[in-house]
Parts: C-alpha cells; structure tokens; sequence
C-alpha cells in the first residue's frame, strides 16, 4: 500500500471520461512526407506547427530539479536487448527470452528494432510492471519520461543489444519502482525502449506486433501474480491500451488486476485503431489559438470486459505533426461523441485533459518551458501516480 501521506497528495485530479501482412521495413518509402513531418515528434521532439505557442530554450534533462509531489527514484544504467538479433553472419536469430515475438509472425526487420530492457526479473512475480516509450522515428533516439531514457540512448547499440542505457531516476518507471507499491523482489519490470509500433505500418502489422508484446507478457505471468500495471506515451500509449484488450479478454487472467497509463496516446483513426474514427472531441482546456482536441472512440465498446480493470488517460491532443491528422484518441459517453470534451470518471475508465503539446506530455522534464516543468510534472507523471496510488 502507498504511504497514507502519498496517497493524499497532491489534491484531487480533474476526472473525465475518454472517450491490424507482412512486414514493412523500418525506413518507410511510402507516405515519405508524413514520415518526414513526424521526425521528432511521436519521439518528443516535434518541429513548430500551427498549434505550437512561442516557448522559452529548452534545458537538458537532468538541469533542472522539480517541486515534487513524489519522490525521484534512482537511475538505473541497464542492457536493452533485441528482441531479434543479427548473429556474426548477419542471419536473423529469436532473443532467448523473446521468442514470442518471432512466433507472432512479424517480420524479422520490423522486429529486429524492437529493444526491451528486463529491469527486474525476479523469479517469483506478484506484480508485472510493464513501461513503454513512443514511437522513435529519426535514426537517433529519443527521450521520454515515462522511461526514462535520454536522446542518446541507442548510441551503444549493436546488432544484438544496447549497453549501458541509463533510465532518470525522475520517470515514471523509476520513480515508480522507488515507492515500492508493488512489491520490492517480487515484480517484474521492463522498460521498452523502442517498441517499433509505427503509426505507418498496415493493421495486420501492428496486430502482430501487438501480439508478440502480449504472448511475452504472459509468458512472464506465475501462478501468484496478481497484478500487472502497463504504461506508455503517444504510440506507446496505444500500445499499452491494446494489449490491456487483449490481456482482458483472456479469462485465464481474471484473477489479476490490470493498471493502464496512457499519456496522450495516439492510435490510427483512418484504420480503426483502438475504435477511433473521425470525430474530433475538442480540448476544453486547449491554449488559445490552438486546435488541440482527439479522434472519438467508444471505449465501453472496446473494452467489454472491464472487470479488475482500471484505465487512465491523460489526453492535450494537439495534431502531432502539421496538417496529418495524427492526434490522440478520447473517450465519450452516450450515443455520440460531445464537440467539447470534459472531464469524467466512469470508475474503470479516467481520462483528463491538459493545456501541453504532445511532446510535453511525453517527457515533462525537458520540453516544457523552464517555468512551466513543475506543473507539467504534476498533470502527467505525477498524475498517473495520483490515480494508481488511489487504486492500491
């Protein structure tokens, strides 16, 4: 249980109710233009559009110290692994461990991107605590505070593994593990580096994608699990949302409660991803000038099975790179979706609405404007935070 004092602060969150071939390879021909326009920002970086607002130079990710509202954990310097390698010839080969990723029928180069670094792998798992970046784009990598890792953390990466990437004791994952909620020497922590779920690929690509992320999560369930907590930001975030579909329709794993954090998740309207289609539900909370809002779906239909279940969403929706159509997907209630969101709570599902741009959602620490970290800080990390504390 968290301490009583944690679990107190900060003060109440605003409530609201949000509303799948073959491979491709990994540089995208196709759609080039939109490729181009996204890289940076699904990474976090994103280049200035018509709803950006003037800000302050950014500041490195460990140059400023925040007010908190819960305690920084330590870094933690890590092995991300391939979840397919090269061997010396060059032939693709299945990671001991990550079999189920090939098994699911992905190709071996959308795989062969794919790193995960197993944090914790205790041998008994009461809890499995799962954490992804978004989608990293560009030949470089990315930062991201639910992970922690830095711009340069693929820069030790060979065919088979990344060596020493270090994880901000300030993320999400690292403050997490440092409060101990879940029990310390008894959870399974991974952290997904770069998880490869393009926003480009076909759906029958994602589906496999998704598929190998689920068959190896349950491989790391034990009879004495009994909860399992996923988080994720922008594509990551929609990562997470579809494998809790998944993990919830499997009546095998009923017995366990299930955690999703997503932090402005963004999932494909024009395929039907995660049920959004081209309804814009508008931000309430948007700067002016702005045009933030997110692609309607209808998550009640999504999620039929929503016992032990327990989603947040913390949403801004600002189109993620100009004139794409690429934002984040909102919840609704009733038979249609409002023009105006608001803030709900349906007690199985959360959702709020925040003032940041998409990249500010994805790493407070270092994309908002210096004065504006600590609050940012508080309606995102620390918000998951707020909301999960309140269900242990």
């Amino acid at each position: 249980m968290p301490p009583a004092a944690l679990r107190a602060a900060p003060s109440r969150i605003q409530e609201q109710s949000m509303v799948h071939t073959s491979g491709i390879p990994r540089r995208i021909s196709l759609w080039a233009g939109v490729a181009l326009a996204l890289v940076g920002t699904l990474t976090g970086c994103a280049p200035p559009g018509p709803e950006d607002l003037p800000g302050e130079p950014q500041v490195t990710l460990d140059s400023q110290s925040q007010a908190l509202a819960y305690p920084n954990g330590s870094s933690r310097t890590v092995v991300s692994r391939r979840v397919v390698y090269k061997d010396a010839s060059g032939g693709y080969q299945a990671a001991p461990g990550f079999e189920q990723f090939r098994a699911a029928g992905a190709s071996d180069s959308t795989l062969h991107a794919i790193r995960i670094a197993q944090v914790e792998a205790p041998s008994v798992r009461e809890a499995i605590v799962f954490m992804t970046a978004g989608q990293k784009i560009s030949s470089s990598g990315h930062s991201s505070g639910v992970t922690g890792q830095s711009s340069n953390w693929d820069a030790s990466c060979d065919g088979v593994s990344c060596a020493n990437v270090v994880l901000d004791g300030r993320s999400l994952a690292m403050k997490l593990n440092a409060l101990g909620w879940f029990p310390a020497g008894k959870t399974h922590l991974s952290v997904v580096n770069d998880n490869n779920f393009d926003h480009l690929f076909d759906s029958d690509t994602k589906q496999r994608i998704v598929n190998g992320f689920v068959h190896w999560l349950q491989a790391q369930i034990r009879p004495e699990t009994r909860s399992i907590y996923l988080a994720g930001s922008s594509r990551g975030g929609c990562l997470v949302m579809r494998m809790a579909q998944a993990l919830r329709a499997n009546t095998a794993l009923d017995g366990i409660t299930l955690y999703v954090s997503s932090l402005d998740g963004v999932c494909r309207n024009s395929q039907g991803e995660l049920g959004t289609f081209d309804t814009k539900v508008n931000n309430p909370v948007r700067p002016s000038g702005t045009f933030y809002g997110a692609w309607a779906t209808n998550l009640s239909a999504e999620f039929p099975r929503r016992a032990r279940l327990h989603l947040y969403q913390v949403v801004g929706g600002q189109e993620v790179a100009p004139a794409t159509g690429i934002r984040a997907f909102s919840g609704y209630a009733g038979t249609t979706p409002p023009s105006k969101g608001t803030d709900l709570d349906w007690g199985w599902y959360k959702q709020t609405w925040v003032k940041w741009q998409h990249k500010e959602i994805g790493n407070p620490y270092t994309e908002p404007r210096t004065s504006d970290q600590p609050l940012a800080i508080s309606e995102t990390i620390d918000a998951q935070l707020t909301w999960l504390a309140s269900l242990l």
